[in-house]
Order: structure tokens, then sequence, then C-alpha cells
């Protein structure tokens, strides 16, 4: 140990001419014994000298966690950006990554190589919930569990501070607040209180950036917007500490990102006194293998694909039923066979019988049997989390019952869950064990009382239900969750197989609906074909349009378009449109469309009758017959082409989501325009003689309803000018429609064309 003084205790700081030079490079190190370093030497196969690399974190952390190259290299390019850029709360960094992505292993691999690199103190920001503040602060030190043994770093709750040690000062220090009033009070005040650290390097984390870090308030009697509470204590937070690197984690990243440059005065005479905090750079988390997300549930597939089978329609009369108690529509003796608990009763007995399935697949395959979990996710009201939970209560006292006195009584309910599970196991190329033998697992399951209700309604009751690692802990083979907002962002749920959603408010959040999306995130891709996702048609459109944004903007974001700007444009009555401030953008009543997606109505029925038949006429003299069957694209002018989607819109009818005709318009226009490098013309194709039945008409890409060798014009890349496809129906009852025949249209973008996001409605004032 050449080098090292015979002092018991070398401080690092203090004494760094005993080591090789340019140890002096870790002037911001902690303090470590000799025993210690003489441990950490062997356990890494390391020499002296080598120190003078710095005490290597990450190296030790990605060893331990086996991070995977493209994790190594996102978090090397956020310590790069944070080194070159000047962040500060007007232009912080940004690591954005999907939901349920691995954006906390990337966050915590940050912490680390920072640590690495001369930063002493992590300030992370959590959603403001004790449940997510825990199961922050727990995978910390599971993770930094080594560096803390070692005493070369600390973890720290806020709230829970012991009375720190000045050698306790002197090491790295992550400490965890929740951006709750209370918290942030006192991690300003800590900071405030210990003069040391106000001058060291400090690393300020926010994750679930989106959420109550810049939110902002109308103050009518001062003419003023201001900032919401929680922000202003960030900005207090950061004039406390004279050198700090500012890093927002999110994967909602709407009213942040999507911030203009500069706010312009607000109308009706007020003033806007808050800045903008759009971010300085963004780091794109890579998605590793293992992830499901909405590409699985809201993609195109084919019959043969087992993702075709996620979804499961549920009427919207059922979801209705289950927020408000009324024993007329929903009663304890017809529980089993009630339209009003067809879609719940179907989502209970699929999950069982699914993990049934697994678990015999597991057996045959020798591995470890798992257990899985299911959501009931309908309400955000307590007393409908009653009412569903006494619903649910009444479900399993029949089939329990039946199960017990007369088992094959289940049959009908069983064989339904069994045929569609084993459509999609088959599609996956995987296993089913005979139905006799998946019918005794679900019997079984039954019997032995293995199924596990749990209410889930506050954060006390979340806490009460955390394992070890703060995830929801799964106590039997089969466990399922009631609840509300506590279930959203931040909350792990282990082996979601089965999610049962029916919130459906008038306009869906976006950042919102996503976080509630506990089905996405890394699961075993064997599981995904016996995963259901039970919803209406209505939800169901709201979070395909909410998944296209998200897609656009990542796209944007990916290929370096959001530099010159994703285009947003907004609805302005006759006028065609205008530019909308992209902060605003919040709500789904918005369309997206780029250079790989297409826009065109879907789940419509035909009008009938007279009027349909004067809409047809005019359609047939507007869309000349030498424009059709040609198979190739004609050019016409962009008035011809609003005048034909004018005449189309009456002649179909919507049942839940209306379309967004105003969105078709507002593209057309947008891209025909000579302003944003349009000539005004609009490409159009037009063909006749096509019979999709209205039951395959609900592609909202539009993918199988153009058909293979349209698709592959429509979408080729030699295409510079905007598209319109008129395809003609023949309709007819025997597919579903009415007598008349009917034009489709479909909208393409340029497929070099810049992002677009459409909003008919935004957020007010």
């Amino acid at each position: 140990m050449a080098g090292v003084t015979s002092q018991a205790v070398i401080n690092w700081r203090a004494r760094a001419a005993d080591f090789p030079q340019p140890l002096s490079t870790l002037a911001s190190g902690p303090v470590f014994r000799r025993a210690q370093i003489r441990a950490w030497l062997r356990r890494n196969n390391r020499k002296l000298e080598d120190l003078q690399n710095g005490p290597a974190f990450y190296s030790r952390l990605k060893s331990f966690r086996n991070d995977d190259d493209a994790l190594a290299e996102c978090i090397t390019k956020v310590m790069d950006q944070l080194e070159h850029h000047k962040t500060t709360g007007d232009r912080p960094g940004m690591l954005l990554g999907r939901i349920q992505s691995g954006k906390t292993r990337a966050f915590v691999g940050a912490i680390a190589q920072a640590f690495d690199r001369g930063i002493d103190i992590a300030l992370v920001l959590t959603k403001g919930t004790k449940t997510l503040s825990a199961q922050t602060v727990a995978r910390l030190e599971a993770d930094f569990a080594e560096l803390i043994d070692e005493d070369e770093l600390q973890v720290l709750d806020i709230m829970k501070l012991p009375k720190l040690t000045r050698s306790e000062l002197r090491r790295k220090l992550v400490v965890v607040a929740k951006k709750q009033a209370r918290n942030l009070d006192k991690l300003i005040a800590f900071l405030q209180e210990h003069e040391a650290l106000q001058n060291r390097k400090v690393l300020l984390v926010d994750d679930e950036a989106d959420l109550a870090s810049v939110r902002f308030v109308s103050k009518p009697a001062e003419n003023t917007i201001k900032q919401g509470t929680i922000a202003d204590q960030i900005d207090e937070l950061r004039h406390v500490v004279q050198d700090i690197y500012f890093l927002q984690v999110t994967a909602t990243p709407y009213s942040l990102y999507l911030q203009p440059e500069d706010y312009e005065d607000g109308t009706n005479g007020r003033n806007y006194v808050f800045k903008p905090k759009r971010p300085a750079f963004t780091e794109i988390l890579p998605i590793h293998s293992g992830y499901v997300g909405g590409n699985d549930y809201f993609g195109d597939f084919e019959d043969t694909d087992p993702r075709r089978r996620l979804y499961v329609e549920v009427s919207p009369q059922e979801q209705d039923a289950l927020r408000r108690p009324d024993m007329r529509r929903i009663s304890s003796d017809r529980v089993l066979d009630s339209p009003n608990t067809t879609g719940l009763r179907r989502a209970i007995v699929t999950f069982i019988v699914a993990v049934g399935v697994r678990q015999w697949q597991q057996r045959e395959a020798g591995e470890k049997k798992k257990k899985y979990s299911m959501i009931i996710h309908n309400d955000t009201q307590k007393a409908a989390h009653a009412w569903q939970g006494e619903v649910i209560d009444w479900i399993f006292d029949a089939v329990i019952d039946a199960a017990e006195k007369k088992p094959e009584s289940l049959r009908s309910l069983f064989d339904e869950a069994y045929s569609d599970l084993d459509a999609s196991v088959r599609a996956d190329g995987g296993r089913m064990p005979s139905r006799d033998d998946a019918f005794d697992f679900f019997i079984d399951a039954l019997q032995s009382d293995d199924v596990v209700v749990e209410r889930v309604n506050s954060d006390a009751e979340v806490m009460n239900l955390l394992d070890q690692k703060a995830e929801l802990r799964l106590r039997t083979p089969y466990n399922i969750f009631v609840g509300g907002n506590i279930l959203d962002r931040g909350i792990t749920i282990p082996n979601l197989i089965a999610f049962y959603y029916g919130r459906n408010p008038r306009t869906m959040q976006a950042d919102t609906v996503l976080q509630h999306s506990r089905m996405y995130g890394n699961r075993d891709r064997r599981d995904l074909a016996v995963t259901r996702f039970y919803t209406s048609r209505a939800v169901y459109d709201r979070l395909y349009a909410i998944n296209n944004v998200e897609n656009t903007l990542r796209e944007a974001f990916e290929s370096g378009a959001h530099g010159q700007g994703v285009v947003f444009i907004q609805a302005n009555g006759s006028n065609g449109v205008r530019p909308c401030a992209p902060n605003k953008v919040l709500k789904s009543a918005v369309v997206a469309v780029s250079g790989s997606s297409m826009l065109l109505p879907t789940d419509f029925q035909t009008r009938g009758g007279a009027k349909m038949a004067a809409i047809q006429a005019k359609l047939e003299a507007l869309i000349k017959p030498e424009w059709r069957d040609t198979e190739t694209f004609v050019t016409i002018d962009r008035e011809t082409a609003l005048e034909i989607i004018d005449a189309i819109e009456p002649s179909m009818e919507f049942d839940d989501v209306e379309f967004e005709w105003d969105a078709m318009r507002a593209l057309i226009d947008y891209y025909g325009d000579a302003a944003k490098g349009g000539d005004g013309k609009i490409l159009l194709m037009a063909g006749t003689g096509r019979m999709l039945s209205k039951a395959g008409s609900g592609d909202k890409s539009g993918r199988s309803i153009l058909g293979t060798t349209l698709r592959a014009k429509v979408l080729g890349p030699s295409r510079t000018k905007p598209a319109l496809i008129l395809l003609r129906q023949e309709g007819g009852k025997s597919a579903g429609w009415t007598a008349h025949n009917f034009w489709w249209p479909v909208f393409a973008a340029p497929p070099n064309a810049e992002p677009c996001v459409f909003a008919s409605k935004v957020v007010a004032d």
C-alpha cells in the first residue's frame, strides 16, 4: 500500500497529495478508511494507482445491475450534455422515456456517473405521494447497497433526516423529497443550515417532472398568471446552491418540452409573469427488449398476431352501471347473467384461467411459477370503488358457490375465456393445457380461496400493500386491485395481465391518461399472449388517439425535427387554422399526423334513405370519372379536396367518438399551403368496387383498409405532396352497412413532412 499514510483515516479532500496524481481531481471526494480501500481494491481487482481515476461509482453500479451498452451510452450522453449545457431552471436537461420504461434505472445511473465526475450531492424530487417516495428510496438503497455498506454514499429521506455528523456530510449524499410544500421547505432548510453543502456540486433530478413542477395559477385580481407553489420552491432551491445541474425526467413532456421559447402577452389584458422551462437538451431513453407499451396495445396487427386480441370491448352501459349503486341494473342474484356485468365477469374469469395457463406453461418448462395481478380502475370516487367492490364480491360469492356445489355450471364462462386465450397463445407459438386440465385449475383456484381482492383508495392503504422493493405485494397467484388515482404514475404493479379501465371524462388529458397505463412496462412477452385490456370503444378510441400523439411527438424528438418545431395548429372557425401554443395542447381532442401515418374516419355507420342518396349524387358529380380506378395519383386544388370532404362528412354517423373532420380539413389546408412549402395542390387517388365489411372497418391506422398494394403506393417515399385517397364501398346490409354505397376518405401527409398536431380544443388561457 505504498503511498498511503499511516493515519487510520484518509481524507481524500485534505490528503490528495498522498496519492498518485491526478488524484487531486477527487478533491470533493468522501472519507475512506484504509481497510475499506484495501477491500475495494481487492474486490475490484484494482491497484492503488487506479484510484487516480476516481472511485468509479457507475462502473460498479453497471456491473451490479448488468446495465446493457445502450443504457450506459444514454447515461453518459446525459452527463456529457449536463456538463456541456449550462442547465438552469429556465433551461433544464431532459431524460425522456416511455411509461414504465426504466426511467428510474436511468437516472440512478446518471447519479452514479455524476458522482464519478465530481458532483457530491443528488437531490431527487418525486411525485407527492408517500408511496412513490418510499419506492424511490427503496430503489436507491437497493442499487447503491454496496456503496452504502462501504460508507461511500448515503441515501436520505428528507422527512426522516438523522442528525448528520461531519464525516457523513463529507460523503456522497442522495436526498429524496416529495414535491410537496413541507418536504421542499425542509429540503431548502437542510441546505441553508449546512453552509458547506452550498459550495458543493449538486445534481437536481426532478422525477415525473411534468407533475407539479410546472403549474400556473390565474390571479385575476392581479391581472397575472403565476407559478404554483411547488414550482416556486424548486426555483428557490436552485438559488440556495451555487453550482447545480438540473435534470428533468418524464414520460409525458407535453407541459415541459412543448412550450414556446418565449411567451407572448396573454389575451384579455393578462400578462404572463413566469419564465418558460423548455429543456436545453433532450436525451431519449432507449427502449429495452422487454418493454411492452402503447404500440403493443394500439398497433395495427394481423389476425395471426396475439396482440390482435389484447383489447376486449366493454359496453359503456356496463361501466356506467358500475359507477353508482343501482340494484335495478346490477343485483346479487343476477350478477352472473346480467348484461351490466358481462365485461367485468369475463375479465375476472379470463384472468383466473390465464394465470392457470401460465403456471402450467411454467411447470412444463421447469421454470419457477409466478404470481399475477389484475387492476380494476373504473372511477376515481371512493363510493364507486365500494360499489365495484360489492359487485366483485357478489361475482366471487356466486362463482365460488358454483365451484363448490355445481362446477359444471361454470363451463360456459370458462369455455369463453379458454377459447379466447387459446387463440392468442397459439398465435404466439405457445402451448395450452387441455381444456379439462385448465378447467380443473380454474375450479381449484376458486375452491382453495386463492384469489385476493384489495381495495386501494389512499396513500396509506398502498403503503400497507408494498413489498421490500416498494412494489405492490402479490400475496397469491391471483391478485386483483380495485382503486383510483393512487394506482397511477410511478406505482409498479408486477406481472399485470388484466386491466379493466373505465375512466371516461368528457375530455381526457393526454399526460394524465398515459400515466394510468400501468399495463405498460417490463413484461414477459409470453405473458402478453394471455394479457387483456377491457374498456369501452369510446375510451379505446381516445387512448388510441393519445398514443398516436405520443408517437408523433417522440418521432419529432428522435428525428431532430423538434429543433425546427413540431407544428401545432388549432381550429379557428370558418377562417381555417391558426398556430396554437403547444403547451396548451394537453387534451385528447387532438389529432396527430406524421409522414408515416394516415387520418381517416372509423367506427361509423352510413346514413340511409333520401338524404344519403342526395349526398352520393353530389359526390358522384364532384369525383370525376376520369379520376377513378387509374391506380395513379391525379392533382387537384385543395379547394376541391375540401369541397369533397364537406360533402362526405354528413354521410357518416358515429356512436361514441366523433371523427375530427376539422382536422382533416386543417391538415389539407396546412400541407397544401404555399407558405408552408406547398403549391396549393393535393394528390388524389380514387378507387371503386370496395367490399370491406363494417366488422372489419375499425382499423384506425388505415393500413388494412387500404390493402397491401394501395398502401405501398400511398406510403412510398417518392410522394412529395399531401394525398387524399377516396375508396367507394359497395355498402349493403349483408356487410353491416346501410343499403347505399359510400365514399371513404383517407388523408396522408407527405412522407417527409414534419409532424403535425391539430387541436380542436385547447387549454383555456
